[in-house]
């Protein structure tokens, strides 16, 4: 049973070198004129090492998205605010802990914001949001005579917007600030429900 520990520890161990190296190669070119090479010399493995885990520079690129998203949603209490009624304290907390994890994996996502290739990662942003924001929004006082669609997709993109502009500008305000600012947002526009 050790030895099998150790195997996946190892394999796990290769795949965040490799991962971290495409970040970094990433983020300092094109993703077009990126090779398995420049991964592979900057991770310090070999280019078949790579390929047992991917399949090439584009299942690495959506399997690192997939992988930025599923952990930014499940290990924030983001998701505690998707999916219940929630006070302001727990809203705003849930809001900071976006932010963190933001700050803490910077590299990621400065590098996924940067490029124009990456237009999954904003999608998938936006996407679990827009769910969010439909299952929160209260359609009476300021919505009342709305369309709740436009809203929904206006608030979404705003939001993701906010988050892009944070990223790009090296983080000017700390997190808890941001939630703070983002949380008013919400409750000017009846999505704190």
């Amino acid at each position: 049973m050790a030895i099998g520990n150790k195997t996946d520890r190892r394999i796990l161990r290769t795949k965040e070198a490799i991962n971290r190296a495409f970040l970094e190669v990433f983020s300092e070119k094109e993703f077009d004129r990126i090779t398995i090479n420049d991964i592979s010399e900057r991770a310090n493995v070999n280019r078949g090492t790579i390929y047992l885990h991917y399949t090439d520079k584009y299942d690495l690129l959506n399997r690192c998205i997939e992988d930025h998203l599923d952990k930014m949603i499940s290990s924030c209490t983001l998701t505690k605010f998707i999916q219940e009624k929630v006070d302001e304290n727990e809203a705003k907390e849930a809001l900071k802990s976006l932010f963190n994890y933001i700050q803490e994996n910077f590299l990621f996502f400065s590098s996924m914001l940067s490029s124009q290739k990456t237009s999954i990662f904003r999608e998938g942003i936006q996407k679990n949001l827009t769910s969010s924001i439909q299952e929160k929004i209260d359609m009476q006082g300021i919505n009342q005579g709305m369309d709740k669609e436009i809203i929904i997709e206006f608030t979404a993109t705003a939001f993701v917007g906010t988050l892009e502009w944070w990223i790009i500008n090296q983080k000017p305000h700390p997190p808890e600030y941001m939630a703070d600012q983002v949380w008013t947002l919400f409750k000017r526009n009846n999505i704190t429900s």
